[in-house]
């Protein structure tokens, strides 16, 4: 059977590197570039920790540095302010705690990321393939962007775009706002409206297919090999430092990131899905970053987009623990 070829452009955290992986070890999709990009943490970071998670599949797989800054958002100095943007930041006996590990405890691998930029690869890559390419878009979407303002045509050869980001009724970086969308909107808007075929995984279904507890995290250790220790580690850490920064007593977190690529492997694990026109607000305002979704169908009877709404938790938990199950 042939392989199924994917871009994987990510920020690399602890949900993307549960994506990575999820993809890497799946013997029918053939993951052939890592892009990076600055999201949640700097893209220098990203890229150590995408060269990382790459051997630890031992995976010899190239990795390009993309974009370090949004394409223009960061132009309005004030934009911030208007959105009610949550700030989290904090340190403890001087060292800094965030949301996703910048370095990741795992080996430095002998490979290098590659001198070309994320874009420029993009764009040769898919304007020479003779086959369409899928792209897992789990960061702020500024390489892919970026990527189609410099060279449109590359929409022909790009199958499905799988993007994570958005939320259908609410934020989780403002009140309106996903943290990928708000962190470059001017992207993400030229994304949904480049003409390719985009698949959105918003905030909400990706909470309802794999949040993962306790007991997720013993079964994902259980595999009992050094793919399932780390990310039983890794996750286990993740609800340490979201414990420590909005001062809660969970047991629980969202693989984000995992939900958005699971259907790249089993369609099925889609329960509702909608052909919807999305679009992202630019204004700067309150809304800014706002997935902004026209259900009356009024302006756009061609879309091309497809947004997720409700997934099967079990399928998806099922998947991951299959794939990292049958590591050896």
């Amino acid at each position: 059977m042939k392989k199924n070829k994917v871009i994987f452009d990510c920020d690399v955290g602890c949900d993307d590197a549960v994506a990575l992986i999820a993809l890497l070890l799946n013997e029918d999709i053939d993951v052939i570039a890592i892009t990076c990009v600055k999201g949640n943490i700097p893209v220098e970071d990203v890229v150590t920790n995408a060269l990382k998670v790459s051997a630890l599949c031992r995976k010899d797989i190239p990795v390009y540095q993309g974009c370090s800054k949004p394409m223009v958002r960061d132009l309005l100095k004030g934009r911030d302010y208007n959105t009610l943007m949550e700030r989290i930041h904090m340190e403890i006996d001087g060292k800094e705690i965030l949301i996703h590990e910048k370095n990741f405890d795992l080996p430095l691998p002998e490979r290098k990321a590659e001198e070309k930029h994320a874009c420029a690869y993009l764009i040769e890559t898919l304007m020479k393939s003779e086959e369409k390419i899928d792209i897992c878009a789990v960061g702020p979407l500024t390489n892919i962007g970026m990527a189609l303002r410099l060279e449109p045509k590359i929409v022909d050869h790009i199958g499905t775009i799988y993007i994570m980001g958005g939320g259908l009724y609410i934020g989780n970086r403002t009140p309106l706002a996903e943290a990928n969308f708000y962190d470059d909107p001017e992207a993400a808007e030229i994304v949904l409206t480049s003409g390719a075929e985009c698949l959105i995984c918003p905030i909400e279904p990706c909470e309802e297919g794999a949040t993962y507890d306790q007991e997720d995290l013993r079964d994902i250790k259980a595999c009992n090999n050094e793919v399932s220790a780390f990310l039983a580690e890794e996750l286990k850490g993740y609800i340490d430092r979201c414990n420590i920064l909005f001062n809660t007593d969970i047991d629980s977190c969202c693989i984000y990131d995992y939900v958005a690529v699971a259907p790249l492997i089993d369609e099925s694990v889609i329960i509702e899905k909608r052909k919807d026109i999305a679009r992202v607000d630019i204004s700067g305002g309150m809304a800014d970053g706002q997935l902004v979704i026209d259900r009356r169908g009024m302006f756009d009877n061609n879309s091309k987009t497809e947004v997720i709404y409700h997934v099967d938790p079990e399928k998806i938990r099922k998947i991951l623990l299959h794939e990292l199950r049958n590591f050896h």
